[in-house]
């Protein structure tokens, strides 16, 4: 006599062919969800970055999309590393001095000063070592003091819509950055960046600071426009006298910056000149992101940086024009930036061999100034 089936086991497998799985359990919705909440992935940091700037093109805000995409990015990477804190004081900071560089063109003292306080807050903030990736906001503020954005199409850029233009967008894009920085500082391990005392952060934002104000006040009196820009810049990313190798890492500076104008120019050479500003702003994006994530490694030379960071800049500064020839400026500001890095090259580095030669007579005489003037290395200098 065969043996009877037990009726709770027919009972459940009655249950089990009748009652089918919730649908988000079938497509692993609450997993997903988990996985993005404990470590959210970079990509959706970028698609976050980009997607505000996509939003202002199809509503015919191009011009701003530049500084849009510049502040998110700079304010991001500055929280990734500092944390809130460090991000969001500084993303104020570099609020405000890009708002004051709308007054700049024109007024040499102005731009003079906005030179001298870069200097000074790339290197007090690279001496934390919280603060290292503050160089990619004085990069970009060198370049506003000469060239401020001009979203307001038809105004001076010291217009009040204009001003007050540049200020609303970059506040609330260097909000977005933070909050986009503190989502992918989930579950990530933020390596130690080394910094320095705080008198080589006076001492290297001195130096700095003052040989920039003087480029920035001949640039503004001459009226060089963008090409005082890239001299401006060029000039900051090559000068760094107080780093144990400083001539080595100038000459990383000076290489990394020729690849990167001949990337830009490669690039432009295949684009339609019709082509939309999306074709510029994203793969600018991409590679201001990939500059920073490059810096914080701490493996890679320092030309690599330096080598993605200026095609970025150059193709976003194209974006934060009125015009709406996106690809035949980004072209015209390539053509300038080879010209006018060569001279800010041999600037840093002239002024450079001067402090060099300043610091060996100090040695030599074991001055008591050395304790202002001893190399260091942070990240970011």
């Amino acid at each position: 006599m065969a043996a009877s089936i037990p009726e709770v086991s027919c009972r459940e497998k009655l249950l089990e062919m009748t009652i089918s799985p919730a649908p988000s359990k079938i497509l692993g919705v609450p997993d997903v969800a988990r996985q993005l909440l404990k470590k959210p992935p970079i990509l959706l940091g970028l698609m976050l970055e980009v997607l505000p700037a996509l939003y202002l093109i199809v509503y015919g805000k191009g011009s701003a999309s530049g500084v849009v995409i510049m502040a998110t990015v700079t304010a991001q990477m500055i929280t990734l590393v500092g944390g809130l804190k460090v991000g969001a004081l500084n993303s104020a900071i570099f609020s405000l001095l890009i708002t004051v560089a709308c007054f700049a063109p024109g007024h040499p003292p102005l731009a003079a000063l906005l030179a001298l306080i870069g200097g000074l807050w790339a290197s007090l903030a690279a001496s934390t070592g919280k603060g290292a990736l503050v160089t990619m906001a004085t990069s970009i503020l060198t370049i506003m003091i000469m060239v401020p954005p001009q979203i307001a199409a038809g105004s001076n850029t010291h217009a009040n819509h204009n001003v007050l233009a540049v200020l609303f967008f970059s506040v609330v894009s260097s909000g977005w950055g933070v909050a986009i920085g503190m989502m992918l500082r989930k579950g990530r391990t933020i390596p130690d960046i080394p910094g320095a005392t705080w008198q080589w952060g006076v001492t290297q934002g001195a130096m700095v600071g003052v040989v920039l104000a003087v480029v920035a006040w001949i640039a503004t009196a001459r009226n060089l426009g963008q090409g005082g820009a890239w001299l401006l810049m060029t000039t900051y990313l090559v000068f760094k006298p107080m780093t144990p190798t400083p001539w080595r890492k100038s000459l990383n500076r000076a290489f990394g910056t020729m690849i990167g104008v001949a990337i830009v120019a490669v690039y432009i050479a295949t684009l339609p000149k019709s082509a939309p500003p999306m074709a510029l702003l994203f793969p600018a994006s991409i590679m201001l992101v990939a500059a920073a994530l490059t810096m914080l490694a701490q493996r890679w030379p320092y030309w690599c940086f330096v080598a993605l960071f200026t095609p970025s800049i150059v193709l976003l500064m194209a974006c934060t024009d009125a015009s709406t020839k996106t690809v035949a400026m980004a072209g015209y500001l390539n053509g300038l930036r080879i010209e006018y890095s060569l001279l800010g090259i041999a600037i840093a580095l002239a002024a450079q061999g001067v402090l060099v030669g300043t610091h060996a007579i100090l040695t030599s005489r074991n001055s008591p100034l050395l304790k202002f003037a001893s190399r260091a290395n942070p990240g970011g200098s």
